[in-house]
């Protein structure tokens, strides 16, 4: 064989090795970014379905639940005319009693509906279920706003939202907090949401919950910054770092 020949020879084998390189590698970066695709259309779904979960039984909530107490309510002064001087304060109480229930059930009815939140916001959404903890007095509530606030789309403020919802149902469960701080702090196009309790706190390596869990995915979903930090008897700090985009479509 000529030295020719040879030298086309290897020159084809080198050229055949580099595009076979050249496709694995590019097959293998299209997996991967497929796959990251599939992963977030998935949990995109899966956050939808449990919105429109969280919107039906609000509705429930308000037109059952809430129906049976302004029943209930309208019986109890019914009930006070017609009851014996002696019992009259008695009967007060009850109604005050039932009063509360009304006022707690719109509160969580709101809480859980989507088309509620887009009206008030963020901000409002979280003012509110700090309003009642503290009404219900589970624990003393602080939030502090900075900065200017700017739009956010609506289905990022109520994946932001889900996610503090999320921060606060665990503390309520499990850390036996009796203060929750939230802070919002704007910057130019950036959004600091700082969350923290003085709950028991636990080991951070042990953070491993499906809350825990779906909080992650939720930020990952709209590209935001979560970091969570606890320590035993020092309680619990959660960090949301969301950045505004130029492609985001306020509706």
């Amino acid at each position: 064989m000529e030295q020719k020949e040879i030298f086309l020879l290897i020159f084809s084998a080198s050229l055949t090795s580099l595009v076979f390189s050249i496709s694995l590698v590019t097959l293998f970066v299209l997996y991967h970014r497929r796959k990251d695709y599939y992963r977030k259309e998935i949990t995109k779904t899966r956050i939808e379905i449990a919105e429109q979960t969280l919107r039906n039984i609000s509705w429930e909530i308000h037109d059952n639940v809430g129906q049976i107490l302004s029943t209930l309510n309208l019986y109890s002064y019914k009930v006070h005319e017609e009851s014996p001087t002696e019992l009259k304060p008695k009967v007060g109480e009850l109604q005050d009693l039932i009063q509360t229930a009304i006022t707690e059930v719109r509160g969580l009815s709101k809480a859980l509906n989507t088309d509620y939140i887009k009206n008030v916001g963020l901000i409002k959404s979280t003012e509110l279920e700090l309003s009642r903890f503290k009404r219900l007095k589970f624990m003393d509530t602080q939030l502090n706003v900075e900065g200017e606030p700017f739009i956010i789309p609506d289905d990022k403020e109520i994946i932001l939202l889900r996610i503090i919802q999320e921060f606060f149902s665990n503390s309520m469960k499990y850390a036996r907090a009796t203060k929750m701080d939230v802070d919002f702090i704007f910057k130019g196009k950036e959004l600091r949401i700082y969350v923290k309790d003085n709950g028991v706190g636990f080991e951070s390596a042990e953070v491993v919950g499906t809350g825990i869990i779906n909080m992650r995915n939720r930020a990952k979903l709209i590209g935001a910054f979560l970091n969570l930090e606890s320590e035993i008897n020092k309680g619990t700090r959660l960090e949301i770092i969301y950045r505004k985009k130029n492609t985001d479509n306020v509706t």
